[in-house]
Formats: structure tokens, sequence, C-alpha cells
């Protein structure tokens, strides 16, 4: 997925992710802590950008996994976006995360990703998108209702966590 023009003013591309990027990722992360305090209550762990750059359920591969890098003009990584393809089911692409550097938020350049990796994925073969938010982000149930994904179904927390899931489907993309 290679996109120059992309976000306000076209400022932003994005590209998937190598092992090289890793690093850049894992300062993004620790730029980003509150998105991991509220998913999980703390910060990004030392290895958090290797452990999420091949993470997925045990019968996907790491094949089946797009990991795309969102970069400013001088290639700096500021956000992330990770999907599964074909998971659960055939069609069906899974996103895990949309993280933005504090910086670059408020300005629609999640809109904007998002918007185009579902144009990327439908053209891939996606016809449906889910994902999942912990119940209590109100900001990302909201920024995700508006991009046209409706709620599935709530699950109550799994042990050893203090969130509820709620998860939510789009049939179609954008």
């Amino acid at each position: 997925m290679q996109l120059e023009t992309l976000g306000p003013g076209g400022g932003y591309h994005t590209r998937l992710l190598r092992p090289p990027d890793l690093r850049s990722l894992q300062a993004l992360f620790e730029r980003a802590t509150d998105y991991f305090e509220v998913a999980t209550g703390q910060p990004p762990a030392a290895d958090e950008a290797a452990r999420a750059y091949v993470a997925g359920p045990p019968s996907k591969q790491v094949t089946d996994k797009r990991t795309i890098g969102i970069f400013t003009g001088n290639d700096a990584l500021v956000g992330v976006l990770d999907a599964l393809t074909d998971w659960p089911d055939a069609g069906t692409w899974t996103m895990g995360m949309l993280l933005l550097d504090p910086a670059h938020r408020g300005k629609g350049l999640g809109r904007a990703s998002l918007t185009a990796y579902e144009a990327w994925a439908h053209s891939q073969g996606a016809t449906r998108f889910h994902t999942a938010i912990v119940a209590h982000h109100e900001p990302g149930i909201r920024f995700i209702t508006l991009a046209g994904y409706e709620q599935l179904r709530r699950v109550d927390p799994p042990p050893g966590s203090a969130s509820a899931i709620v998860f939510f489907e789009k049939k179609e993309a954008s």
C-alpha cells in the first residue's frame, strides 16, 4: 500500500512496514503511550513493536498481516494501522489498531488513513471490515461509528482485563 497523497494537504504517505522499521515503530508507541494505557492499562512494553508486528491468531500466518506505516513527507513514522486479511472468514479484513502520534491527531489523518486502507483492502478482495475497541474508549468508538461501522456485540472483560470489548463491522468499503 503506497499512497503519496494522504491526509491534510496530502502531506502524508503510507507503505507496508518491514523489520527495519521496528525501531521507529517502537518510538511511535512510546510517544503514544496513552493508546496503550487506554487499551491495556499499561504503557507499551519494551518489545511492543516486535510483538505487534507479528501478533495475530494462531490460525493466521505473519504473511496474512498488513502493518501499514503512516509517514510524513520527510519519512517520519507518525502512525500505524494493522490488519489481518481474510479473518475471521474470507473477505473480512480485521483491523487490530489505528494509532497516531498525538502531535498528528485531530487533523483528519485518522479518517484519511482509514478510508485509504478500506479502499486498498477492497481492491484486494475485502468485502467486510471488523475491529474491536475497549468499551471505555469513547473517542475511538465515536470515530469508528462515524466511519460507518456498526456494533456487532459487546463482550465482558476477559480474565485478567478490566475492560469489556466492543466488536464492530462495516459491510462495504468506502
